[in-house]
């Protein structure tokens, strides 16, 4: 009984570990994992044999005591001794009252197979489940710091043997780069760069540009993962000057080039963008020979970045609402136009970018820090407060190209990023009023090629400050589209990823409440069976032989007679004879002594009805197999 316990045990935890092991893992071969499953099952069956053995040898013990204690017709014993396989036990009222425990432990002979062979199997299943984990990946970056040190002169390449592409195309005043005060100067933004600033800007999508295999190279194979990076590099800090006619107040004293006057409803203007105050100026002095060196002579300011040109945007927003009855605009317009101005300044910022890649798509949200102006200068004022637009200051803060190198190539590239955003801006769009009407856009910029303005009715959108400056900012995180490019690098970040496998699903908790009952039932099984046991002093069995010696009783011959072949159907009048066992009442010439509680001679165990039985007491000698030399001794000591 015990090792059979314990078997059982061991099996049901043997399908644990295996099921354990299965969990979240993968297996293509069909064949293979067809036989995972068999393994499961087969140590289910194995643990039902060993709890329903362990059950059953229970189970007999406690039947003899059954019989012992209560007289039983022969229908209920035929029912006690088959309950394995006939479960009209359970429907039988004279086993059910006389006999409940063994009735008991007779259900749960039948119970086990169905928790053990049906159930827990179903605790392991296939199917998808979200796979969790990290890693720290290299994953790409920008570093704007690279064009710092990049010489025209001589390529470099990235860690994948390619020529890397610089940002920038630049002049110098001597190509051998061996004249005394000798020194590089900016020209234009690179192809490269244009290339890339177009297909972003026309592509509409409220997203950078990103590589094909963005997402497996970055989060390190098929997952989807979310992780963060931070660089630096250019950016606009925009700010909203005026809203509404006639707020030209913070305009003035900020020195705006424009008002609100020339929008509509008091002008005619949709859009206006003054963008290129100060810029950078291409050729830079008269006489440049090829590759910009000059011929005659150098100029003080050749190359110089005197300041970085201020956005000067101005739009105005439809609300789509009717004007009132007493508006002075009714004239011309039907709706009410609300006017806005900004300006927006290119900064050196600090990016702190979360990527979330899922599937084919990706998202991000940025934070930005913006440090200080790429160059920090500004237009003196006349003694009337009126911007002096030739006069830029302090001179101390400009860039030159004889001054600090790393620097001056650095805010290049900075300039060039500016200048690929500006050319879309640059411009207008006149608005014919619809009275007399009818009324249309003129677009005299490239801002409507864009997404800052809508593809349907050519106007710009809402809180145009702020897409402005998220559409720069996919710009620069569009570089990472082209790994060539010289600021794109690595970082190395931790790199939180996410899947959906298909794969062996285990829940524990679904094994154990198939088990778990069990086990308790068998424990108390067992603990019955073996209480028993120390009860009776003895064990007991079914077989044929145990059931051939306890009807040896004359009784038994006389009441049975034609009914000797075993057959269905029995005698009814037979079945319903009740029967009991004990220690047969009876006198033993042969062995003419007086046993122990006054019975006489060496007694016989047997079944009989309840009249000629005794109840049979634990350690007293009855006639068995065992007690064969017992008897020869208690014989020779009556003859002596």
């Amino acid at each position: 009984m015990v090792v059979s316990f314990i078997a059982g045990l061991l099996f049901a935890l043997g399908q644990h570990v295996l099921y354990k092991r299965l969990h979240h893992t993968t297996e293509d071969d069909e064949q293979r994992k067809v036989k995972l499953v068999l393994y499961g099952r087969a140590l289910a069956y194995l643990s039902k044999v060993a709890f329903g053995g362990c059950v059953i040898i229970c189970y007999r013990q406690r039947i003899w005591r059954a019989l012992r204690d209560h007289a039983f017709s022969i229908w209920s014993i035929d029912q006690l001794f088959l309950a394995t396989e006939d479960p009209s036990l359970f429907v039988n009222w004279e086993t059910i009252s006389k006999a409940s425990t063994v009735v008991a432990m007779a259900l749960v002979i039948w119970l086990i197979p169905l928790a053990t062979i049906i159930f827990s199997p179903g605790a392991l299943t296939f199917g998808d489940y979200l796979e969790v984990g990290s890693a720290v990946i290299a994953v790409p970056t920008l570093n704007f710091t690279a064009e710092s040190y990049k010489n025209y002169r001589n390529a470099t390449y990235n860690r994948k043997n390619v020529k890397q592409r610089s940002l920038i195309y630049v002049n110098t005043t001597d190509k051998a780069a061996s004249a005394p005060g000798w020194f590089d100067y900016y020209d234009q933004y690179s192809a490269d760069a244009e290339r890339i600033a177009l297909i972003m800007a026309y592509s509409l999508k409220e997203q950078s540009l990103s590589t094909e295999d963005a997402r497996l190279s970055s989060c390190g194979g098929d997952f989807n993962c979310t992780y963060t990076i931070s660089f630096i590099g250019p950016g606009y800090n925009c700010e909203e000057l005026a809203r509404g006619a006639d707020d030209d107040q913070k305009l003035a004293e900020a020195g705006a080039p424009f008002d609100t006057s020339g929008l509509a409803p008091v002008g005619r203007l949709a859009y206006i963008a003054d963008v290129d105050r100060g810029d950078y100026s291409r050729p830079q002095q008269e006489g440049l020979g090829l590759g910009g060196v000059p011929i005659d002579f150098i100029s003080e300011d050749l190359g110089i970045f005197q300041t970085e040109p201020v956005l000067w945007i101005g739009y105005s927003i439809d609300s789509n609402e009717t004007l009132p009855a007493d508006s002075p605009y009714n004239e011309t317009w039907k709706t009410r136009y609300d006017p806005h101005i900004f300006k927006c300044t290119h900064y050196e910022t600090k990016y702190t970018v979360d990527f979330n890649y899922s599937g084919p798509y990706f998202n991000t949200h940025i934070s930005f820090d913006f440090i200080s102006p790429i160059i920090n200068t500004t237009f003196s004022r006349f003694d009337n407060g009126s911007v002096n637009w030739e006069d830029i200051v302090p001179v101390e803060n400009y860039i030159s190209p004889r001054g600090d190198v790393p620097l001056y190539k650095k805010t290049a590239a900075y300039h060039a990023m500016g200048s690929c955003l500006r050319k879309f801006l640059r411009g207008k769009i006149e608005l014919e009023p619809p009275i007399p009407g009818p009324g249309y856009p003129r677009v005299y910029s490239e801002v409507t090629k864009t997404r800052l303005v809508s593809n349907t009715t050519a106007m710009p959108k809402e809180d145009l400050p702020m897409l402005l400056r998220d559409f720069y900012t996919d710009m620069i995180l569009s570089l990472f589209s082209d790994p060539k490019m010289l600021v794109v690098a690595e970082e190395r970040v931790l790199v939180n990823t996410t899947r959906y496998r298909s794969s062996f699903i285990y829940d524990s908790g679904k094994l154990w409440a198939c088990y778990g009952p069990v086990i308790f039932c068998v424990f108390v099984s067992l603990t019955v069976g073996a209480w028993t046991i120390w009860e009776d002093g003895t064990t007991f069995s079914v077989g044929f032989s145990r059931i051939m010696v306890t009807t040896r009783n004359s009784t038994l011959d006389h009441i049975s007679r034609g009914a000797c072949l075993g057959n269905d159907p029995f005698p009814p009048e037979l079945m319903h004879t009740r029967l009991k066992f004990g220690v047969l009442v009876e006198y033993t010439e042969e062995l003419d002594y007086t046993g122990q509680d006054g019975y006489q001679g060496l007694s016989h165990c047997t079944f009989g009805v309840p009249s000629e039985l005794g109840p049979i007491v634990k350690g007293t000698i009855y006639a068995g197999l065992k007690d064969k030399q017992r008897m020869r001794i208690m014989k020779k000591e009556k003859i002596d």
